[in-house]
């Protein structure tokens, strides 16, 4: 069970995602919703993600009896289009609402945060690759 792409340095779970549609968000936003209902409700699933915080960052384990405070969709979009409201796809927009409304009733706060699309330099072999 994959909880979150990243934690930060303030135990944030950060989901990350390229989106060309609107079945990639729906699957994350699907996502976020099972990690939180498994971290809150599976003491075996919570019990394991801090053995994997706690193997990853050494002297930063997770706070004992840890519930998630906040979760950040960093989210690429088409090609690099700006995340705003009018660029997320409109049923991304409505499975987004509903899903921060159930977030935010069990105390749990949503944020979204748009990726920028650079160009990486090239690599030995010469090929340009699209970096985030």
């Amino acid at each position: 069970m994959e909880i979150c792409d990243l934690l930060s340095p303030d135990d944030v779970l950060v989901m990350v995602k390229r989106a060309k549609g609107s079945d990639a968000l729906s699957h994350l936003f699907g996502q976020a919703v099972v990690a939180v209902q498994t971290l809150l409700h599976s003491p075996e699933a919570a019990d394991g993600f801090a053995r994997k915080v706690a193997a990853a960052r050494p002297g930063r384990a997770l706070p004992e009896g840890f519930r998630p405070s906040k979760i950040v969709f960093a989210i690429l979009l088409k090609n690099g289009t700006d995340l705003t409201a009018d660029t997320l796809f409109p049923f991304s927009q409505v499975t987004l609402v509903q899903m921060a409304k159930m977030l935010e009733a069990w105390g749990i706060a949503v944020e979204d945060l748009g990726i920028q699309a650079t160009v990486a330099p090239p690599n030995r072999a010469g090929i340009r690759h699209l970096a985030a």
